[in-house]
């Protein structure tokens, strides 16, 4: 009997968790459309893509429609959700509009000129996360590649800190969320020179710090799982060496005798 739809059938395109990737991308493209013009718009539109993020894995599980298509294409959905909210923030923390955003806010706090002042450490410092975030998870892909694992989350052979990381789920989601969440709201920061979104500052310098410490934790761990998959592949080299030599030295051996 045909398993049906929502069971293991044969056309992988369509597997549910696929269907539920696929809509992530569309409305991460629709958030990235929307975000030069409607902040508020263009946030609801990044949350419902990371809500989905949730509901593909669990479907997949659930439904017997696990596949390497929704493997890659969730980690890739990831990683370019990642980057273009990254190049958003970029954007928006550009010298030109910090200077106009400083000019405006000639008049307010304190902190809020500090924060403005620095937007130009605020750009290199969203550049080098965007870096950061590309790096390591192409690095850690390759070295499990490599190394015969089928996916980047398996950690058996990394440090102790990634292997943490990735075994504690509610941990690894929490740095997850925390990450997306201080994006966001540094996003809406951006605005709040606005008079729609300047009552609300306030609140969103505070969520921004309440999400700092996740952040922290997942940009270690993103550093520590970089030098741990170039150790990787170094040792993978240093191997291929190794069997090249002993089997040019077994062929010479065998030609003398």
């Amino acid at each position: 009997m045909s398993p049906g739809f929502f069971g293991r059938h044969g056309n992988v395109y369509i597997y549910v968790p696929n269907l539920i990737g696929y809509t992530r991308v569309a409305t991460s493209m629709l958030a990235f459309a929307l975000a030069p013009s409607r902040p508020l718009a263009c946030v609801a539109a990044y949350f419902l893509g990371f809500v989905a993020d949730e509901l593909d894995g669990r479907y997949a599980r659930k439904l017997g429609q696990t596949s390497t298509l929704g493997v890659v294409l969730d980690m890739v959905t990831d990683r370019l959700s990642t980057a273009g909210l990254l190049s958003i923030l970029c954007m928006q923390y550009a010298p030109d509009k910090a200077q106009a955003r400083c000019a405006a806010a000639s008049n307010s706090s304190t902190l809020l000129r500090l924060l403005c002042l620095a937007a130009d450490w605020w750009y290199m410092a969203f550049l080098t996360l965007l870096i950061l975030d590309i790096f390591s998870h192409w690095f850690q892909m390759y070295s499990t590649l490599v190394d015969g694992k089928e996916t980047h989350k398996d950690i058996t052979s990394q440090s102790a800190v990634v292997r943490f990381y990735y075994s504690n789920r509610i941990f690894m989601g929490f740095c997850c969320v925390s990450c997306e969440v201080l994006y966001l709201t540094v996003y809406l920061l951006s605005w709040t020179h606005t008079p729609a979104m300047q009552p609300y500052a306030a609140v969103l310098r505070l969520v921004a710090l309440g999400a700092l410490p996740g952040v922290l934790v997942k940009q270690i761990t993103n550093y520590v799982q970089l030098t741990g998959a170039m150790q990787a592949l170094v040792h993978y080299d240093q191997q291929a060496d190794s069997k090249r030599t002993q089997g040019g030295n077994h062929n010479l051996a065998k030609k003398s005798g």
